[in-house]
């Protein structure tokens, strides 16, 4: 039986190191790590070899610019580098005192799940990987609390893998702050309440995506939706009536990429982004 060298067991070690690395946190990051104020990141020591937040990728947010207490929030994270391989985050929410406030409802299908460690619902994460080539966008919701919590701000990590280990990964951050609709005084449910745009979904969306809008009385409405450079690309007009509406469009005229959105009815307008990824 031949006695194996020292250089035999080194190689071996650092292939099974490489194999059994080859896909770290892949059910989820953990707490703390998401560049919050007084967290750290997944570069602080997890995935290393470059520097966060390297020119050539990024950690985009997509959030709307209010919330009313205790209403659900849908927004959308993506993360993209180009030639990555797989692709996770970590989020998580504060207010204005640097208190991690309400709470976060993973959505069916997107593979989300609360913070495995210790299940904080204070944080949400990828729950596995994804495995798909140059970015992915995850949908979330989160639950404010039923009373005023002031401004909040969302923080969010997110890592761009090359799928062979723990080095040469790259980790982006990403930050956007809501403003508390009840902030404004006992006018907010006048202002706001009249029409709400609850859901936009698939996301990312295919050949079609649909509105799911709430509207106090029946209106006329228009879709708009505007490409990266800011130019309208689409204009649907639809009729809404009082309560829950469901409006679907389709995308086949538009090419992959990122739009905003703007939903006008009865005098009030509500925005945000989509993307198209087939």
């Amino acid at each position: 039986m031949t006695r194996p060298t020292p250089l035999h067991v080194a190689l071996t070690a650092a292939v099974l190191l490489l194999m059994t690395g080859a896909m770290p946190n892949s059910a989820g990051a953990p707490s703390g790590r998401t560049g919050a104020p007084g967290s750290q990141t997944c570069a602080d020591g997890c995935h290393t070899g470059n520097p966060l937040n390297a020119a050539g990728g990024r950690a985009l947010l997509s959030a709307p610019a209010s919330y009313i207490p205790g209403t659900p929030v849908d927004l959308s994270l993506r993360v993209e580098r180009e030639g990555m391989l797989r692709f996770g985050f970590s989020i998580t929410v504060q207010d204005a005192g640097g208190n991690m406030v309400g709470t976060w409802e993973p959505v069916p299908g997107q593979g989300t799940a609360l913070s495995e460690f210790g299940g904080d619902p204070t944080h949400v994460t990828h729950d596995p990987a994804v495995a798909v080539l140059d970015g992915h966008t995850w949908l979330l919701r989160w639950i404010p609390p039923a009373e005023d919590a002031g401004p909040v701000t969302f923080y969010a990590a997110g890592n761009a893998a090359n799928g062979f280990g723990n080095f040469g990964d790259f980790i982006y951050t990403t930050s956007s702050t809501l403003q508390s609709a009840a902030g404004t005084g006992t006018e907010w449910k006048d202002q706001l309440l009249p029409l709400r745009v609850t859901s936009v979904y698939p996301m990312p969306a295919g050949r079609e995506t649909t509105f799911d809008i709430h509207s106090d009385r029946s209106a006329a409405a228009r879709i708009h939706l505007y490409d990266a450079s800011g130019r309208r690309v689409m204009t649907s007009d639809e009729s809404l009536a009082p309560g829950q509406n469901r409006i679907s469009l389709s995308l086949d005229t538009l090419p992959i990429g990122w739009y905003a959105w703007r939903v006008e009815a009865a005098g009030h307008s509500r925005t945000g982004t989509l993307t198209v990824a087939r």
